[in-house]
């Protein structure tokens, strides 16, 4: 599945997957980001959030679980069967989101944090607080 990264001036790095629904690439720039979490020292973009969201999908896989793995402002990922869900928190139950193949998932992710750790290494500030979230919560075991 073709992946598309945006680098913005700061440093930040954005991901989308074109052939995926509208969706599911708003639950992307909702859920998951370059930035690092409040609070966090270091310069430039970090892998954070994509850590956060590949951990949850481990331990959602390890669990058979299809509980959301990663929530955003407005929008949630979770694990159902083989393909990853991206759907509004709010959505009714009956209400189904855009899906994409947990590989091809797994493939964004891992390419994601390969282009955000070549940005830190060249960064040379901090990312401002503004629009940072709080740290993850712990994943239920």
């Amino acid at each position: 599945m073709e992946r598309l990264f945006t680098v913005r001036e700061d440093g930040q790095v954005d991901a989308q997957l074109p052939s995926a629904g509208p969706l599911f690439n708003e639950a992307l720039d909702d859920s998951i980001s370059s930035l690092p979490p409040r609070g966090a020292r270091g310069s430039g973009p970090s892998t954070y959030w994509v850590d956060v969201a590949l951990k949850g999908l481990r331990q959602a896989e390890l669990n058979n679980d299809e509980r959301p793995f990663t929530y955003g402002n407005i929008t949630l990922l979770r694990l159902v069967g083989d393909k990853v869900e991206a759907r509004y928190d709010f959505a009714d139950d009956d209400e189904e989101g855009d899906f994409v193949d947990v590989g091809d998932f797994v493939a964004l992710l891992e390419e994601w944090g390969a282009r955000i750790r070549e940005q830190a290494a060249e960064a040379l500030q901090p990312l401002p607080e503004t629009y940072r979230r709080n740290p993850a919560m712990s994943f239920p075991v």
